[in-house]
């Protein structure tokens, strides 16, 4: 930061201190001249303390504020053009401007114009206040951020913000199917899509503007759920159910499909028998309305696990049956008088909607929900799914059933979570929720981050590291995250670096300002010395002219 040290407070000092010492030697001449002994006493008495004033002052080393000059530049990045970067200039009325590689001053205050900077030119600003003024092309994202790492099942949101040049369409696409799109307007944007993510392990999708403009691949890692033990109550078996319990069966749960045929006469199929003992109570029963009171589910909720019920044909009544057998809170409101409202291509639902409740918990996208109280408690009002499995449609089969699976099933333990886009080069955080283990490190890649765990909740911890490779990074044994490179051409990567750094200058700012508004100016050692000489020249020539 440029300083400009005012002398003018020093000379008026020395004035001051100058017209004082004429002010005693005239009082000494008067009193010479009229031989008053009283009068050389008070010349005596005044250059002494005038003496002692001058030494305090030395060794206190008074000082007094200044004025300080301000000036302020304008860095424009590499890819604003010329004529917007000309507009912000006279908009702020900033004389002086730069590209981003022409910076060579220092200055009090700089207004960075854009999102392309180098590393060196960010780090010559490290004594300057930064303002940031982003620049975003149109149709190009502004911002963007997702989950690093789902459980499977679990609905995965690409949220952000973007500048559409015309009405258009954002759209998330798996190869050539479209898991969620939402319309946009002419101008700015924000955007929340989601899906579930049913693909295990290493997966990626495109987010795709317009026909086929791919503005970004969204990778992140799909973590397997914990194998269930499921078990059907049933008063009649039907399509709906064998086919769920098949499809559980081949995604590796225990399933055992119990039916009532008629009165003491029942039939039991198990699927993966071996997956857990059979003596241990289920940790999902699917059951019809008519079973709510049924001793298994009501024992299943007490100790905690969940309950999924399906085939509803009168919501209204049904739910209230399921509230007096469990202490669950479920409401429904009729909205439309068909027998069926189609919800998506071959899936249809009751022309009910579930009314909201605070430990309610909807399934994104479906006429579902769970209400968590000592256990969960889910209701589907879809009619039946099992068409879209004969049909050959088990890509939307299997996104239904593995997005109620994933609100039904308990948190797995030693949860890794991490905000992406990561970048290399760039700290970023990794968190590790439900730990089983007080483990001090977690390995990614070939970094180690020293966990710090939180002290309100002993299970949750943290780790910050700066990755420096690119790419599929594993962490541990089971898991894996994806490291962008950061490249110069990337701007949502240039958009990282500069809120990193505006990140890392914003601590520091608030402490420099208020060394800004304290700047001060004191005397230099040798105009004490000339001062104190002075006066000593004073006392010494005092008694001789007398």
């Amino acid at each position: 930061m440029q300083t400009t040290v005012n002398w003018t407070n020093s000379i008026t000092w020395l004035i001051a201190l100058a017209l004082l010492i004429l002010l005693i030697t005239q009082l000494w001449l008067l009193a010479r001249n009229q031989s008053l002994s009283i009068g050389r006493k008070w010349v005596k008495g005044g250059l002494n303390v005038l003496l002692w004033l001058v030494v305090t002052g030395y060794f206190l080393q008074i000082h007094w504020p200044i004025a300080q000059p301000t000036n302020h530049a304008l860095l424009i990045g590499d890819e604003v053009p010329a004529t917007f970067a000309r507009q912000i200039k006279d908009s702020l009325h900033i004389k002086d401007s730069f590209t981003s590689r022409a910076l060579t001053a220092a200055y009090d205050s700089v207004t960075l114009l854009g999102q392309d900077f180098p590393t060196e030119t960010l780090t010559q600003l490290s004594n300057s206040a930064v303002q940031w003024v982003p620049y975003n092309q149109p149709d190009h994202l502004e911002e963007i951020q997702w989950k690093g790492i789902v459980r499977q099942g679990e609905m995965q949101h690409v949220t952000g913000r973007i500048r559409s040049a015309k009405e258009q369409l954002l759209k998330i696409r798996f190869g050539r199917q479209t898991l969620d799109s939402v319309a946009l307007h002419e101008g700015n944007n924000t955007f929340d899509l989601q899906f579930p993510a049913f693909a295990r392990g290493r997966s990626q999708t495109d987010l795709v503007l317009g026909a086929s403009t791919t503005l970004d691949t969204i990778r992140f890692f799909t973590r397997a759920t914990e194998p269930l033990k499921v078990q059907f109550v049933l008063s009649n078996p039907d399509f709906e159910s064998k086919t769920l319990a098949d499809w559980l069966g081949k995604h590796g749960h225990t399933v055992q499909l119990s039916a009532t045929l008629s009165k003491n006469v029942s039939s039991s199929v198990n699927i993966n028998k071996a997956g857990k003992s059979a003596t241990s109570t289920p940790d999902l029963i699917v059951a019809e309305p008519a079973n709510a009171g049924n001793a298994i589910v009501r024992k299943a909720v007490a100790d905690g696990k969940a309950v999924l019920f399906i085939n509803l044909t009168n919501p209204e009544i049904e739910l209230r049956a399921i509230n007096q057998a469990l202490g669950s809170k479920w409401q429904a409101r009729k909205t439309a008088n068909e027998a069926l409202v189609p919800i998506s291509n071959g899936l249809n639902a009751l022309p009910y909607r579930l009314v909201d409740n605070l430990n309610q918990f909807p399934v994104s996208g479906y006429p579902m929900a769970v209400q968590r109280t000592t256990g969960r408690i889910g209701v589907s009002l879809l009619s039946e799914t099992f068409p879209l499995s004969l049909s050959g449609d088990s890509l939307t089969y299997n996104r239904v059933w593995m997005a109620v699976l994933a609100q039904l099933s308990q948190s797995d333990k030693n949860t890794v979570q991490v905000n992406a886009p990561v970048y290399s080069g760039l700290q970023q955080r990794i968190y590790v929720n439900n730990a089983d283990t007080r483990a001090r490190t977690i390995r990614v890649g070939k970094d180690t981050l020293r966990l710090s765990y939180s002290p309100i909740n002993a299970r949750s911890a943290e780790g910050i590291s700066s990755f420096g490779q690119a790419g599929w990074q594993p962490i541990q044994d089971s898991l894996a995250m994806y490291v962008n490179a950061l490249k110069p051409t990337d701007p949502m990567a240039g958009q990282a670096i500069v809120s990193r750094f505006l990140l890392t200058h914003s601590q520091n700012q608030l402490m420099q300002e208020r060394l800004e508004r304290n700047v001060t100016a004191q005397l230099p050692n040798w105009a004490w010395l000339l001062i104190i000489i002075a006066c000593f020249t004073a006392l010494w020539v005092e008694p001789k002219i007398q």
